[in-house]
């Protein structure tokens, strides 16, 4: 008998089967619990048996648009289309990220709720009682709303030739890599929408119908694990 079928094969097979299983789950628990969270991307784990047998996962970023959603916050946008927003941490690092959700911060800078800086720096004075972003990202702030308004900024947008390449990092952020490439500025684009976030692009439906599968498939899984190390028990106990 080929070694992958004999007793011990069976059980070091489903035994990896079953963790990258778990792996499956943890995956599509992590979109579930991020459904809500704006301009969050879902991912995706594509599962290729290996030619030793054994099942192995790929991890992939589904960067599909979410839909809008229209808010009341002036400082909200939303992305439409491909590309990302550029903003910096307190500490230097450059980060993208699609979650419009901006606020001010210190000194009236525009920032993430996350605290990083948008674009290169974009200070809103206390003294305004309006602020009005263009669909070409360019940020306008109004002293008094029967006067011209003053151009303060603007919020970038960059796009990468392969977004799945780039490194999630956590809080919605991805930083860029060798495989994504560098980052490109769009220019004379109309993809920004002030007073709207994107949503999340996770079809809750589908993961819960995912988790069910995955679980029912797990479930056969230890089923036959605990099935066969009996059966391997007995065959040594035969043997003693």
């Amino acid at each position: 008998m080929p070694s992958g079928y004999n007793l011990q094969g069976i059980i070091r097979r489903s035994s990896i089967n079953a963790l990258t299983q778990f792996e499956r789950m943890g995956y599509y628990s992590e979109n579930i619990s991020n459904w809500s969270t704006n301009a969050y991307k879902a991912t995706r784990f594509e599962e290729i048996l290996g030619e030793n047998g054994y099942a192995k996962g790929v991890i992939r970023t589904d960067h599909a648009q979410g839909s809008v959603q229209v808010t009341k916050r002036e400082l909200d946008v939303a992305l439409s289309g491909a590309g990302f927003i550029p903003v910096t941490s307190p500490s230097g690092e450059i980060y993208y990220t699609r979650d419009g959700s901006f606020c001010l911060g210190k000194d009236g800078i525009l920032m993430t709720q996350g605290g990083d800086i948008v674009g290169s720096g974009i200070k809103i004075s206390a003294q305004s009682v309006k602020t009005q972003i263009n669909k070409n990202g360019d940020v306008f702030a109004y002293k008094d709303l029967s006067l011209e308004p003053e151009y303060i900024g603007n919020i970038p947008i960059v796009t990468f030739d392969n977004p799945e390449g780039l490194k999630e990092v956590g809080d919605n952020k991805y930083v860029k890599t060798e495989i994504s490439g560098d980052e490109q500025l769009l220019v004379d684009h109309t993809r920004i929408s002030q007073y709207s976030l994107e949503r999340s692009n996770v079809d809750l439906f589908d993961q819960v119908n995912q988790v069910m599968r995955v679980n029912a498939s797990l479930l056969a899984s230890t089923t036959l694990l605990g099935a066969v190390n009996s059966m391997y028990e007995d065959a040594i106990d035969i043997r003693s």
